[in-house]
């Protein structure tokens, strides 16, 4: 059984052979790498920073992790080790402490087998090695900040589910259309329905205001809502977009876990495809936890009927890599911020060219949003992004303006 650490400081007191004294305060590392160069040089330079438990022998870090589990906030390996590589031991550290971060260190990263690491590793990150000391401390920084993010300062008057419901009653919500495009001609393939709120965004920013309240039943009322206004303007989709008519509606973990909103779902695509008009669903990655058994089941579901689910802003947790090996999604749309600092921040860019493989490999699409420059497309383009979307391409539009542009062939204005 797990010890918790006031029992792990007693049973130091007795010299149990099997613990090592780590700081209560600072997040608890464990390193497992048979270099021992760099085991020193991480110990040397960031012990100000973390507490790390170092080891060279794969077989005696687990011993370690194995009696000290409740104490261990992130682990990381080396592929290549003896006796026990690191995908074999990032695997038994999964189903020891699964709810502990998992980095996997590697050469060649291109020679992993992808797979396995996803579906019984389920690593976090995948970082190519040699690293140097400040890209693992980025890379360690941002893991333990999603582990345990900042408490949000409370504010005197906050959103609140009641007032999004009150704004609905008033109609008092539109849709804009953002065109999504092919990553390899800049070819129009559809685009995505955004809801706005104009009165509420007068006082909060239209982030703050689903996440207030995408847990909650006026997620499902919304929702219902635009799906009715976008059946009614289905016939204008098909005559805006032709043969590229798709449209992706995005939706909530809460409304996946409802059995009668997933039948509604499921009756909405069916009549906007017999108006012409394809549809694609997107959950945001902050919202799926890895054993969330009813929103698996509402996915498979959808699956089921061949309608797409993709996970959004996929990379801004720790559970991207884990639920890929689900296998119910149909690709990912890489996170607006993941995506922003791929010209700048090699963790960032390293991860977008190895996530991009892994989707090749597993047959998922893979878009990219928050496209800002053309330095942005070109590289995904060579990374083999299948989608692109951003205010570099084109911005959000009102069905109108678009129809107003009409007469002018939409393409990529970058």
């Amino acid at each position: 059984m797990p010890y918790s650490r006031n029992t792990l400081n007693f049973l130091r007191r007795l010299e149990f052979p099997f613990m090592e004294v780590v700081g209560l305060t600072r997040p608890v590392i464990l390193l497992v790498d048979d270099d021992e160069r760099l085991l020193a040089a991480v110990r040397r330079t960031l012990s100000g920073s973390f507490d790390f438990v170092t080891h060279t022998d794969p077989e005696a870090a687990f011993e370690w992790l194995v009696h000290n589990r409740a104490q261990i906030d992130l682990i990381i390996a080396d592929l290549v080790m003896p006796t026990l590589d690191g995908i074999g031991f990032l695997k038994k550290a999964a189903r020891t402490a699964p709810t502990v971060p998992r980095i996997l260190l590697s050469g060649n990263v291109s020679n992993i087998s992808l797979r396995e690491a996803i579906n019984q590793a389920m690593v976090t990150r995948v970082l190519a090695k040699p690293v140097s000391v400040a890209v693992l401390k980025d890379a360690i920084d941002r893991v333990i900040q999603i582990k345990c993010p900042a408490p949000k300062p409370a504010t005197a008057t906050g959103i609140s589910p009641e007032m999004i419901s009150a704004a609905i009653d008033r109609a008092d919500f539109r849709t804009v259309l953002q065109p999504r495009f092919r990553a390899s001609d800049l070819a129009l393939c559809g685009s995505e329905l955004l809801c706005r709120m104009p009165s509420l965004e007068k006082e909060f920013g239209i982030d703050e205001i689903f996440e207030a309240c995408w847990d909650h039943p006026v997620i499902d009322r919304l929702t219902s809502q635009l799906m009715a206004l976008m059946i009614d303007q289905a016939p204008r989709y098909r005559a805006l977009m032709e043969d590229a008519a798709s449209v992706a509606v995005n939706i909530s973990a809460y409304s996946l876990r409802n059995p009668k909103f997933l039948e509604l779902l499921i009756r909405f695509y069916e009549k906007m495809r017999m108006r012409g008009v394809g549809v694609t669903f997107e959950v945001p990655e902050r919202q799926i936890q890895p054993d969330d058994h009813d929103l698996l089941a509402g996915a498979c579901r959808l699956r089921e009927r061949g309608i797409a689910l993709l996970i959004d802003d996929f990379g801004s947790g720790n559970n991207s890599l884990e639920l890929l090996r689900h296998e119910v999604f149909a690709g990912i749309k890489l996170d607006r911020d993941l995506i922003g600092g791929i010209m700048t921040d090699f963790l960032d860019d390293a991860f977008v060219e190895w996530i991009a493989r892994v989707c090749s490999k597993l047959g998922l699409s893979i878009s990219g949003k928050g496209i800002e420059n053309r330095q942005l497309v070109e590289k995904l383009q060579i990374y083999g992004i299948t989608e692109l979307q951003g205010f570099y391409l084109g911005g959000p539009v009102s069905l109108e303006e678009w129809e107003a542009a009409v007469a002018v062939p939409l393409s990529a204005s970058g």
